[in-house]
């Protein structure tokens, strides 16, 4: 892929009004979500007509518009999904948006030349992430939003598909499709698209009894990229993504618009590429939170990427407190912005809420100006314009009349005794040719030439605009004025109709085959289990009816592999390798390289948590075990996995029981136990707050022995673990995922197997909870003391149900 291809221009558009404000202000694309399978559901959305609506009005502009589906599906929601992706089809939708393999491959069956997006939700960390979903059909790929330039330029040399990358906006802190936080603290997944941004609110980092940090720790600035948007293109990225579905139109506006500027201009004269300072004001203006960090393209995460004070916009920095009278209620203010009246403007005070209030007299940039206000304002405290009403009023004046114009060539033929004709015709291919009444020899004056060509050219409400216009016109011909409007009007009609049929579809099928209801039955379950370390895996191997052991890939790994074998096989457990959490592709050769001498070891399998994972091993002739990092919601999933070749799918941690009865069947596993990884980050607390990260892969606290933990203002502890090697830390939930009290439904349900992850757990306690499980899975009606004494225990020290009965909405 060429280096200096000028890359798509994608804008959001969570309303009707934010897509015009991205269209007139220069976009090549928008993609935006209907009412439903929508992962933003609080955004505005579009109903069917309203995305009908905009694919017309994006289309004769000559823009593209995708449609984001971008969720995890339920199966009792396949038939209504298909039948709207129908819908898409057939109203001329580009592309899809899509997270979830069971959905992708419902769409490729029905409607297979509709284009498929793979979303940044899939996880695409490395080329052969990329490499598995391109082979299965996916155009476009959203790379994870951690990827540095040079991973991404690696990427892009070696893959046909396009590139996407997020260039400006909010930043998530966890890798995208990989969280699960805001689901299980508050039942809202983000992966259906209802995230409740948990990690925006404040924590307290401990180690041990210490305090160390807090603040908003896990609550990333937004990126901004357009300081270094010649190096993006130079990687060879194809689409340019704006986040902002939930933004107002004006930010939807202001940014596309600053960015579609730049994009041209180093197309234009690349050596000449400089950024203004008012550009980088606007984009502050607009939304901002504590300034903005190139995201991970020139860094690897620090604390210099993370908006500890506030999770919310900042405003533009105008002014400083030079002094404040609380007997009178008044404040002095340095300025060095100029304000208007309705501009918004907030006082950061030391404590307490910060104050704000609206301006009602115009100033100039550095006027001391005087205000009434109330609240702990003390000299020096920083002054923020929050809302730019002159910024906003010339930013809305941008989209409220359309100036976006698809440009039109014609012809206009007025000759003696022949019907005037008009042919309009675009650079794409569309071409009509319209005629109205018939043209008659002057009796006295004839129509100039001058005055047909003037009235043909008015186009101003139309969406065209007319590059130039031919006339093939008699020298002595009348012609009624108001007949060659009516003409016009017609030949802008036909070449509108003759645009859009070309982007409407037909249904390629009538018949669809219905997601049947699967039969339920009962299966005695095989007994997985997944340790951290060799003294885990020690201490559990004995346990009677243990089947199958999933070890972490680790240095730990590597130095006990051959010890792990021997106590595997000595007590009849399978060993499977349990493939990194993450794989990136700055580590490929190393990763490459040990999964290599897996596959050519004695271990029995591998536990996969990528497509290019799976892509590696699946010739290996190993069993392979598809984790629940792969986001399987339902049958159609579970069917996509079973048919690339995976032994075993474990089901989503997020589906309830009862939808673990309908996808699931025997060749399916599920999580009863754990301390389940709340998400995973490359901003690790301890890294970030203790070690010393600045913007490198590695910090000075490595291998860490003692417990780290981030405390919520409600008091729970969520455990931090670290596998520096790959710069990951995963945080835990407070409470394990417990399910013995109500085993037996777990026992009734159709999945094969059940599977206990083992984490913090030192052995003695991977051992007491291994061994209860065992007691139970083989005979739920006989509990020993032991085990009663495991159940009062976890009783009083807190445990979950996870989403086995509540599920998640």
């Amino acid at each position: 892929m060429s280096a200096r291809i000028k890359p798509e221009l994608l804008a959001p558009a969570g309303s009707m009004e934010s897509l015009k404000a991205a269209v007139n202000n220069g976009c090549d694309a928008v993609y935006l979500g209907g009412k439903l399978f929508s992962a933003r559901q609080y955004a505005g959305n579009f109903s069917l007509e309203e995305l009908e609506e905009a694919c017309d009005y994006c289309h004769l502009r000559g823009v593209k518009i995708y449609v984001t589906v971008n969720i995890l599906y339920k199966d009792k929601e396949l038939k209504e999904f298909i039948d709207f992706i129908g819908k898409l089809y057939k109203i001329g939708v580009d592309a899809l948006i899509v997270q979830d393999t069971g959905g992708a491959k419902l769409i490729r069956e029905f409607y297979p030349d509709f284009p498929l997006h793979a979303s940044t939700q899939m996880t695409a960390n490395s080329l052969g992430d990329v490499r598995y979903w391109e082979s299965l059909g996916f155009s476009k790929i959203v790379l994870s939003r951690e990827l540095s330039l040079e991973e991404i330029g690696e990427i892009t040399a070696q893959c046909e598909a396009e590139i996407e990358t997020f260039v400006h906006g909010a930043l998530c802190v966890s890798y995208s499709g990989q969280c699960i936080m805001s689901s299980i603290l508050g039942g809202r997944s983000g992966n259906r698209g209802r995230c409740a941004q948990t990690c925006r609110l404040p924590y307290t980092l401990y180690k041990g009894a210490d305090k160390l940090q807090e603040g908003y720790l896990l609550s990333p600035k937004d990126i901004q990229t357009v300081t270094i948007l010649p190096q993006l293109i130079e990687a060879g990225i194809a689409s340019f993504k704006i986040e902002g579905r939930m933004k107002n139109p004006e930010y939807v506006a202001g940014v596309t618009g600053i960015y579609r500027k730049y994009i041209d201009l180093y197309f234009e004269n690349p050596e000449q590429y400089e950024v203004s300072s008012e550009d980088m004001k606007t984009l502050t203006q607009l939304f901002n939170r504590g300034g903005f960090s190139e995201g991970y393209y020139t860094s690897a995460g620090g604390k210099d990427m993370m908006s500890i004070e506030r999770p919310k916009t900042w405003g533009l920095k105008i002014g400083f407190v030079d002094n404040f009278n609380p007997q009178h209620k008044r404040v002095t203010i340095r300025t060095r912005e100029p304000l208007v009246p309705g501009d918004g403007i907030e006082i950061w005070t030391s404590n307490g809420p910060h104050v704000g209030t609206n301006i009602s007299r115009p100033s100039r940039a550095g006027e001391v100006i005087s205000l009434t206000m109330v609240g702990d304002i003390q000299k020096n405290n920083v002054v923020y314009r929050t809302y730019d009403k002159s910024l906003n009023d010339t930013l809305r004046k941008t989209w409220e009349k359309d100036t976006r114009k698809r440009s039109v060539w014609g012809l206009l033929k007025a000759q003696k005794g022949q019907p005037l004709a008009l042919q309009l015709w675009d650079m794409d291919g569309s071409s009509v040719y319209v005629t109205g009444d018939i043209v008659e020899k002057a009796e006295e004056r004839p129509t100039a030439p001058e005055k047909l060509k003037q009235q043909t050219e008015k186009l101003g409400a139309t969406p065209f605009v007319l590059e130039s216009l031919e006339l093939e016109v008699d020298s002595d011909v009348f012609v009624n004025i108001r007949s060659l409007n009516q003409l016009r009007r017609n030949a802008v009609e036909s070449l509108e109709a003759a645009i859009l049929k070309k982007s409407k579809r037909q249904n390629p099928q009538e018949e669809k085959k219905e997601v049947k209801e699967k039969k339920k039955f009962l299966l005695q379950k095989s007994l997985h289990a997944l340790v951290t370390d060799f003294l885990q895996l020690e201490a559990i191997v004995r346990t009677k009816g243990l089947q199958v052991i999933y070890y972490e890939v680790s240095t730990d790994m590597e130095g006990n592999l051959d010890a792990a074998l021997e106590l595997c096989r000595r007590f009849g457990v399978s060993l499977y390798a349990a493939l990194p959490k993450i794989s990136r592709q700055w580590r490929k050769d190393i990763e490459d390289t040990a999964v290599e001498r897996l596959k050519n070891s004695d271990i029995d399998g591998f536990l996969v948590r990528s497509a290019g994972q799976f892509d590696m091993v699946k010739s290996s002739g190993k069993k392979i075990t598809m984790d629940y990092t792969l986001n399987v919601m339902n049958e159609e999933g579970v069917a996509f996995w079973k048919q690339q070749g995976v032994d075993e799918v474990c089901l989503s941690v997020e589906a309830n029981l009862q939808e673990i009865n309908t996808m699931g069947d025997r060749t399916c596993e599920m999580v009863v136990y754990g301390y389940l990884p709340l998400m995973k980050t490359q901003q690790c607390p301890i890294g970030n707050y203790v070690g010393g990260k600045q913007g490198h892969f590695f910090c000075s606290e490595k291998n860490q022995t003692e417990l780290y933990f981030l405390r919520d203002r409600k008091g729970m502890k969520f455990p931090l673990m670290t596998d520096c090697e790959r710069c990951v830390c995963t945080v835990l939930n407070s409470k394990p995922l417990f399910t013995l009290k109500f085993y037996d439904e777990i026992l009734e349900s159709v999945t094969g197997s059940v599977r206990l992850d083992f984490t913090k757990e030192g052995p003695g306690r991977a051992a007491k909870v291994m061994k209860a499980y065992a007691e139970m899975t083989q005979n739920p009606n006989k509990i020993s003391a032991e085990t009663r004494n495991l159940l009062e225990e976890m009783k009083e020290k807190g445990n979950t149900k996870g989403h086995f009965f509540r599920g998640v909405e």
